[in-house]
């Protein structure tokens, strides 16, 4: 485990009871309460629309290596939530289910999130048809997570972060979060918000690889970015779109290739090391490692770091 959800001491499910999970209510039932439970997703579940499953408190889903897929499973946390480790599972969505809320990972609530080793494989879209869902949101009061280790595939929108308005009168409110990492992520055709479109918080993304894209990052009200060695390959953008800036936050960046060159917004003057330790790969090495490890595996799961 590395960044916020390290210094923020997530454990997850550890030390509690594992539970085999092979149905949708099995999932309802032991995903809920506090007690701590390490859950091993043993069948594929899918529900034929979108159906929400609220999250407890100190568990871990693990997708086993044969059946790990959850279709039209979506996420919710609540009041209660924190804690909760998500690893080696494939999210899958019907491409119909494209309302602006329809994300299978949605948490404003609790802090010490772990998403590792996630796939989100996505679907065919086409710029017209009117799908506003993303993969991943992380907004309102949910605070010290990591996403690492994962593969974002085919979506018009990808990843969304911080309380979901400029200049809001709720600003003051949800200043300063998340504190977010996003590390040895694969973006590959997400046509915009890879690695996100972030707002208010505190962002680290260091190593990611994002391939095939329009607009990679999207600098919103507040947000305080710091990126670190990340490889953007081919984009459709004429303007090779690595960040969209809208001048209201903060934004560094080092090493990333190509060079980021449009920046409006002031320097961040946060550093993510102190915050926590971590090591760097070298941009050809990060696209290498994604490529290869990112997303669910079938067998051992390899870290970037």
């Amino acid at each position: 485990m590395v960044g916020f959800a390290k210094s923020g001491s997530t454990t997850g499910g550890t030390g509690g009871s594992v539970v085999s999970i092979t149905s949708l209510s099995d999932l309802k039932t032991h995903v809920a309460g506090t007690d701590a439970k390490i859950l091993v997703i043993n069948a594929n579940i899918s529900a034929s629309s979108l159906t929400k499953v609220t999250l407890g408190a100190n568990k871990s889903i693990i997708g086993s290596y044969g059946s790990n897929t959850l279709t039209n499973i979506h996420f919710r946390s609540a009041s209660s939530s924190k804690n909760i480790i998500f690893q080696n599972l494939t999210f899958k969505h019907t491409s119909t289910i494209k309302g602006n809320d329809d994300i299978q990972v949605y948490l404003t609530h609790g802090n010490k999130y772990w998403l590792d080793h996630l796939t989100f494989p996505g679907h065919d879209y086409t710029l017209t048809d009117g799908g506003l869902d993303k993969l991943i949101y992380i907004g309102e009061k949910a605070d010290y997570i990591t996403i690492s280790n994962c593969l974002f595939k085919n979506h018009e929108y990808g990843l969304i972060f911080g309380y979901p308005q400029d200049g809001s009168s709720n600003g003051s409110t949800y200043d300063g979060y998340p504190h977010l990492t996003i590390c040895y992520c694969y973006f590959s055709n997400i046509y915009v918000r890879a690695p996100g479109l972030m707002r208010y918080g505190y962002y680290h993304a260091y190593n990611n690889f994002i391939d095939k894209y329009q607009l990679g990052f999207t600098l919103a009200q507040n947000a305080k970015i710091v990126s670190e060695y990340n490889y953007f390959g081919t984009t459709t953008s004429s303007n090779k779109g690595m960040l969209d800036d809208k001048g209201t936050g903060t934004f560094t960046d080092t090493g990333s290739t190509p060079s980021i060159t449009n920046q409006t917004s002031s320097a961040s003057k946060w550093t993510p090391s102190s915050n926590y330790s971590y090591k760097l790969k070298t941009v050809s090495e990060a696209k290498t490692f994604t490529q290869k490890y990112a997303g669910v595996q079938s067998s051992s799961l390899t870290f970037g770091g």
